[in-house]
């Protein structure tokens, strides 16, 4: 059984293991001050399993959309279908934005079906976006 609510500063050090654990050395993994900053001033919905958080996604808010910018399910997780729940929670808890965006590394295959599952559309290519790789801007409309 699993249950998704908003997470707040409780949370902050569990966000902080789970985004270690799925973004390992990677320089985009967020630091414990960036998850402080944006529970105070965005969107985390968090993923309970057993109580305990297994995964998270981080929505900034802007004028006229949304903007997916993380998304992580623990690695003990994976495979649940958590991702999915929290995308369909996103959708409908974030209904006063008609326009959401991502960007998303171009060989992360399994995340950019996801994406198009859900009616994200690639809309182009930014050019060594990633220290190691270009991504896609991905865009959908409610």
């Amino acid at each position: 059984m699993h249950t998704i609510r908003q997470a707040n500063l409780n949370d902050l050090n569990t966000l902080f293991v789970i985004e270690n654990r799925v973004f390992n050395n990677d320089p985009f993994a967020l630091s414990k001050s960036s998850f402080r900053y944006h529970l105070q001033k965005n969107i985390i919905f968090g993923i309970e399993v057993d109580e305990k958080i297994a995964g998270y996604i981080l929505w900034l808010k802007r004028k006229d959309s949304y903007r997916l910018y993380s998304l992580a399910v623990d690695n003990d997780f994976q495979g649940l279908g958590l991702a999915s729940k929290l995308l369909e929670n996103s959708f409908e808890n974030l209904k006063d934005k008609k326009r959401f965006t991502l960007e998303v590394k171009v060989e992360n295959k399994k995340a950019i079906k996801l994406y198009k599952k859900f009616g994200f559309k690639i809309k182009k290519v930014l050019k060594d976006y990633y220290e190691d790789s270009d991504g896609f801007l991905m865009e959908m409309r409610s």
